[in-house]
């Protein structure tokens, strides 16, 4: 059986930090350096995006976070560069709940799990925080995310049916529509845990379908996210889902794709006779 999931989806956390947690807008009217550091962000340029918000002489929350951001991100990553980010990120969730300072939060939370390695209660307390205070927020959205994949990977002390479970009662915040990428990527990654775990259920193909539904803004993407359907549903014996699904695979699929054959060849083991 050919491989469908990946294990590391990519969070596009600072390219949503400029684009959607701060009103539509307000990056325009801020000075030019401030703008063009986020948008220098947004493209994974970090060291650019440094530079650009050290050239901002009017500073502020917006600009420090965004310097903390980019300097978090900047390879090497040395304990001074962590050390300088949150600095500027505590100053910046110092001024309250709003955009930034929940942003701030949210950083705050990933120096703490990925950088300095602190205890998981201490982890999960720092998402849960931002998921009950902001629950509204794309901040809280991100950090539900990452604490979904806490839990499902890290919570060594839970029994897999209860690591599932409290990541599945994130969705309301982790699966909202807000941002449809993100969303789509947390019912995914509940879908890849379970199976990990040896779980193929009406749970699973559920996710995946709701994965779909919001949908990957990636063409490839989502056309695996059909194929991920498709399989499901052909091992839970869900027929006419799992054609539907391998319809749509290879609709958007390349006839160079290497799963290209075998998903075609399933279709047709599964349609009636003389639908072919």
């Amino acid at each position: 059986m050919f491989r469908l999931f990946r294990t590391n989806p990519r969070y596009v956390h600072l390219a949503l930090a400029g684009a959607l947690l701060f009103a539509p807008g307000r990056l325009t009217a801020e000075p030019t350096a401030k703008a063009a550091g986020w948008d220098l962000l947004g493209q994974f340029l970090y060291r650019d995006a440094a530079e650009a918000f050290a050239q901002d002489q009017a500073g502020g929350r917006l600009r420090d976070l965004g310097l903390a951001a980019a300097i978090l991100n900047e390879p090497p990553v040395t304990p001074g560069k962590i050390e300088q980010a949150g600095a500027l990120l505590r100053e910046v969730a110092a001024g309250g709940w709003d955009d930034e300072g929940s942003y701030a939060r949210y950083l705050l939370a990933r120096i703490k799990q990925v950088h300095l390695g602190a205890p998981v209660p201490e982890v999960e307390e720092a998402y849960r925080e931002l998921i009950t205070t902001v629950p509204e927020s794309a901040s809280a959205q991100l950090g539900a995310v990452q604490l979904s994949l806490l839990l499902l990977y890290q919570r060594s002390d839970l029994a897999v049916p209860a690591r599932i479970v409290a990541a599945a009662e994130l969705a309301p915040v982790a699966g909202h529509a807000r941002l449809p990428d993100i969303a789509a990527t947390y019912f995914q990654q509940l879908a890849v845990a379970a199976m990990y775990y040896g779980i193929t259920d009406e749970r699973v193909l559920g996710w995946l379908k709701s994965a779909h539904a919001l949908g990957l803004s990636n063409q490839l993407d989502q056309s695996t996210l059909s194929l991920q359907v498709a399989e499901t549903a052909r091992a839970l014996r869900q027929r006419a889902t799992a054609v539907d699904y391998y319809q749509r695979f290879l609709a958007t699929a390349a006839s160079t794709d290497p799963r290209y054959f075998t998903a075609e060849m399933r279709m047709r083991e599964l349609q009636p006779e003389g639908s072919q």
